[in-house]
């Protein structure tokens, strides 16, 4: 009986034992399942990892190129410089190596060399080629070099704001080089070899190379040789003038293409101030595009091309100018004092005349105007490709007074971009088409095919064509005979209008501080150029008829040349009425009558500034030889 009970249980034992050895083995081969099928990929590439070391490959970044296939900012290969500690055979002569060919000092590569616990150690950035065979000369055991890039501007300072500037990294910071990075920078390569887990390359290693995928290159609408001649002059403009800055932009007419754009001061994009940020943050902003500013008289052509669409005014219309305009009560000046009396459509243009502009304002009403602005993209944006586009700054129609109206007219309590005023006055002048500015023109990659194109595109038709037949001669008047007579150039039919306007700090008007500016564009009958110019806070004159309309004419002139633009048959003629033979008279303790009196007599314009009676001082000087119409600036 003991032994058939003993037998039983030994049965179990063994039933037992077979059931958890099933169990277990079981268990085994579902984990095996798991980590074969499972998980078999993701463990693979995991173990890979740890005996795979790789090192970056950096692609070479896109170039930018004018719209004539011109390089404004290029790559070059670089090398960055690593050490495989494990694989040194000689820490020492492999530091002193090092040291030498980069001008380094020794302790600190020893240092690095010897560094254990790390596979690898980098031990210099974007070094040359000359650096780099110097060192695989001499040694080369656990030396390893991975090409990189270094961006090159082949004009330093020339479009600095514009362009922007890569990081060390190679990423863009500012301007096209940020807004394009994604299409600028490519795909990084990387190149890898096999070692143990100490760092140790393996004698059996295989070399695994993935090619970086380069950038692709931007065409731009700028025109170099425009560019160049306007960089000089708008940084001739900003010294001579001791001005807080000057700038300029060339825009195409008929496309919006921005043909050049130029702010002084500014800085070699080779030799960025990395190590003060303020400075480079001030002299990298694009102000031209991100910054609004009053316009003053420039505006007007805006006002005037409104109230034509509008059916509300005509260049055969008459106004009166008493030299003010009493609204609410209160009393808004004409520049001129003394009054411009019955004038002309055409000459409340030429004289800037802001009576002639509260009054078109005064017909437009409030409602009109700010759908108009609105048309025109003021107060919305033109969607540019370049980062932080400003848009116009526009009092609440609830809280706009018949005074804040009135000043609009002529150009201040509205403030607006130079961008969006170029873009604005070129939309009046070409027949009342909108066009959307734009700085790319292609994008190509590196086989020179075309992967994109922009076209001239139409934002808006804002304006009937009729306004530019009307009003686009009567801002040549305003160049030939009037405000604007320092733009003019014998034999070519030039176009514009003249701005100065007085800046406000904390809400109160900076006392000396202007903005003069001059809008021109070339040829008055189917225009091709708009060139703006601004001068910020120049010093001395301030008028935007003395101080930004010789600026423009120099611009002109160098597309003129540079396009070989001929002159038109009455070159002759204009030459000799432009002609300096008038000398300008000591007007110095005159009163404000007797001194109009004498230069009227001349045929010579004039501008005040001050509320005294009498002339403390003048510009031109007395013996100055100047032409007729020219301005002499009066000083109160």
């Amino acid at each position: 009986m003991e032994s058939n009970y003993t037998s039983i249980s030994i049965k179990k034992r063994l039933f037992a034992l077979f059931l958890a050895i099933t169990f277990f083995l079981s268990a085994l081969v579902i984990r095996l399942i798991v980590l074969q099928v499972v998980n078999g990929n993701t463990l693979a590439s995991r173990a890979y990892k740890q005996w795979l070391r790789d090192l970056p490959m950096t692609a070479m970044r896109g170039d930018i190129v004018d719209r004539n296939g011109a390089k404004l900012a290029t790559s070059y290969t670089t090398y960055d410089i690593y050490v495989r500690p494990a694989d040194v055979e000689d820490a020492s002569m492999c530091a002193h190596i090092l040291a030498t060919s980069l001008n380094e000092e020794y302790e600190k590569i020893y240092e690095k060399v010897t560094k254990r616990g790390q596979s690898e150690v980098s031990i210099a950035k974007s070094q040359e080629k000359e650096a780099v065979e110097n060192i695989l000369k001499t040694y080369q055991n656990g030396i390893f070099f991975t090409e990189n890039t270094s961006r090159n501007y082949l004009y330093g300072d020339l479009l600095t704001q514009v362009l922007g500037f890569v990081s060390s990294d190679g990423q863009g910071q500012g301007g096209l080089e940020a807004e394009y990075d994604k299409y600028l920078k490519g795909v990084n390569g990387v190149s890898m070899v096999e070692s143990d887990l100490k760092g140790t390359t393996l004698n059996s290693s295989l070399g695994y190379y993935l090619p970086a995928i380069d950038g692709l290159s931007l065409q731009l609408t700028i025109d170099l040789k425009i560019q160049r001649e306007v960089e000089k002059i708008v940084a001739s403009a900003q010294i001579n003038n001791a001005a807080k800055s000057a700038s300029a932009i060339v825009m195409d007419t008929q496309t919006g293409e921005i043909l050049a754009i130029a702010t002084k001061p500014s800085y070699d994009l080779n030799e960025i101030p990395r190590d003060d940020i303020e400075t480079l943050l001030s002299l990298s902003k694009a102000v031209t595009i991100t910054d609004a500013y009053e316009p003053g008289s420039t505006f007007k052509i805006i006002t005037t091309a409104i109230a034509m669409n509008e059916g509300l005014t005509s260049s055969h219309d008459y106004f009166y100018c008493p030299g003010y305009r009493i609204v609410n009560g209160v009393k808004i000046n004409c520049h001129r004092r003394t009054g411009h009396g019955s004038q002309s459509l055409g000459q409340g243009l030429s004289n800037s005349c802001n009576c002639v502009f509260m009054e078109l304002i005064r017909r437009i009403g409030l409602e009109k105007f700010y759908k108009y602005l609105e048309a025109f993209g003021i107060s919305t944006g033109y969607n540019l490709d370049f980062p932080g586009e400003g848009k116009g700054v526009l009092m609440p129609k609830s809280v706009v007074t018949d005074g804040d109206l009135f000043r609009m007219g002529f150009g201040q309590s509205v403030a607006l971009t130079p961008l969006a005023l170029i873009t604005s006055v070129s939309a009046v002048i070409n027949g009342g088409r909108l066009m959307q500015p734009h700085f790319v023109t292609k994008i190509t990659n590196t086989s020179g095919n075309v992967v994109y194109e922009k076209k001239p595109t139409v934002l808006n038709n804002v304006l009937k064509s009729s306004v530019a037949e009307s009003l686009n001669p009567l801002l040549r008047d305003v160049v030939s005979k009037g405000g604007g007579k320092h733009a003019a150039i014998a034999g070519y039919d030039i176009g514009g209008k003249t701005g100065t306007a007085q800046k406000y700090e904390n809400g109160a008007i900076a006392e000396g501080k202007y903005v003069a500016s001059f809008m021109g564009f070339y040829p008055t009958d189917k225009p091709k150029y708009t060139v703006l110019v601004v001068i910020d806070e120049p010093k001395g004159a301030y008028y935007g008829g003395v101080v930004a309309a010789p600026i423009a004419k120099d611009i002109f002139q160098a597309i003129f040349d540079i396009c070989e633009t001929p002159k038109n048959e009455n070159a002759e003629e204009e030459e000799k009425l432009m002609q300096a033979n008038i000398e300008v008279p000591s007007l110095v303790g005159l009163s404000l009558t007797e001194a109009v009196k004498k230069l009227t007599e001349l045929g010579l314009q004039y501008l005040t500034t001050g509320d005294g009676v009498y002339v403390k001082d003048q510009i031109a000087s007395p013996g100055a030889m100047v032409s007729k119409g020219d301005i002499v600036l009066l000083i109160l």
